[in-house]
């Protein structure tokens, strides 16, 4: 059985996870924001058309993260320090080779994107302003992604929220400073999301350094001979692999469901949209959760400890559990007034009322999914998530 501890322990990891998460798409949020107070709507449409085509690149590439943290995890739970030194090495230069390759390819990504993502003439130049001044914090976008993930492999997810609150701290007013004192627009708010992730990303490999120094102070380094050894290459590249397959069919989805939506009519799309922006509040938090289980089930198989994998399995569902209901609790109490926060169309209102109900339902169904992602990417047995 769970004990005290158990559960203080998952939300120790869960908590920092959950802000961490919420914070994520700010950068796009803030610059949108931004723009906002410019005199024109083009310059938001600009900002939005090229950041939803950054968010589909970076998204696809999330299983950076998730791929790091069951690899770190078992070395952490073996106390395999090597192992961990060498879990964020080896994704790091993956991380690094695949965002030099997106940055090489950003003209026919370009093309293709917004040839997708129609926009007038106007708003399309400001987007392809925006996406080629961002693109090129890609091989920083990525790396982050990695170091993310093994921090929270090593189980200090606070040093992960931390990270994520300077990269918000710093663009936030600089977008401010560079769009609107400085009159540079569209071209402000990218620089200030290209230098927030360039110094977040100089901060982080520093925070890895202060973690490893300390980690390997009696290792002779002699481990690095075995840095690029093809079995431990393969494995990594077959985690991200099904990850990556999973993360596509994942957006796949979602991106059907807002085409059909779009099919049905504007009524739809608008509540469809209302509704899956009160799913995102759920998956934050359950994916907190998640994230918990996989790093104290990889750290379980990495100790050989069956008890230990079994707690952490049971402590963590328990409190995703928990919380699952409580959302329901919330949506079913305040969910008309939460739906009247987010439109202020009656025709909207009324539609989404109706369909209240199955997000109701969806917390206690959505935790499966999100528990069983957590703990297959911490044993590394991915492609069942991916099979899934």
């Amino acid at each position: 059985m769970s004990s005290r501890n158990d559960f203080v322990k998952v939300w120790n990891l869960a908590w920092p996870t959950i802000l961490a998460n919420v914070s994520i798409p700010l950068i796009g949020a803030t610059n949108i924001a931004v723009v906002g107070r410019m005199e024109s709507p083009t310059y938001i449409g600009g900002v939005a058309l090229g950041v939803v085509i950054l968010q589909c690149i970076y998204w696809s590439m999330s299983f950076l993260r998730r791929g790091t943290t069951g690899i770190t995890a078992q070395a952490f739970g073996a106390q395999d320090n090597e192992g961990v030194c060498t879990a964020l090495i080896r994704s790091l230069i993956i991380a690094i080779a695949i965002g030099l390759v997106v940055t090489a390819l950003q003209w026919p990504i370009a093309t293709i994107g917004f040839k997708i993502l129609q926009g007038s003439a106007e708003v399309e130049k400001l987007a392809q302003e925006y996406f080629h001044i961002r693109i090129w914090a890609s091989v920083a976008t990525m790396a982050n992604y990695v170091l993310l993930g093994w921090f929270y492999g090593i189980q200090k997810p606070r040093l992960a929220l931390v990270l994520r609150i300077l990269m918000n701290a710093l663009n936030i007013p600089l977008a401010i400073h560079l769009a609107l004192n400085l009159n540079m627009g569209v071209q402000g708010v990218a620089w200030s999301a290209f230098i927030s992730h360039i110094f977040v990303f100089v901060l982080g490999l520093i925070a890895a350094f202060w973690v490893l120094k300390n980690m390997l102070k009696n290792s002779d380094l002699k481990f690095m001979n075995k840095l690029f050894q093809k079995d431990k290459l393969m494995k990594i590249f077959k985690i991200n692999g099904d990850i990556f397959i999973r993360t596509v069919l994942v957006f796949v989805a979602f991106s059907w469901f807002t085409a059909k939506g779009a099919e049905q009519g504007e009524l739809t799309l608008a509540v469809n949209a209302v509704l899956i922006n009160m799913f995102y509040f759920i998956s934050y938090a359950l994916d907190g959760f998640a994230n918990a289980a996989e790093t104290l089930a990889g750290q379980a198989l990495g100790a050989k400890s069956p008890s230990l994998f079994d707690r952490s399995v049971q402590s963590s569902t328990i409190m995703a559990g928990v919380f699952a209901i409580l959302f329901m609790l919330v949506y079913m109490i305040f969910g008309e007034a939460i739906i009247n926060v987010l439109t202020g169309l009656d025709t909207v209102r009324a539609a989404a009322m109706e369909l209240l109900p199955w997000l109701i339902a969806m917390p206690i169904i959505g935790i499966w999914a999100f528990q069983l992602d957590g703990i297959y990417t911490g044993i590394t047995q991915t492609h069942i998530m991916r099979n899934m």
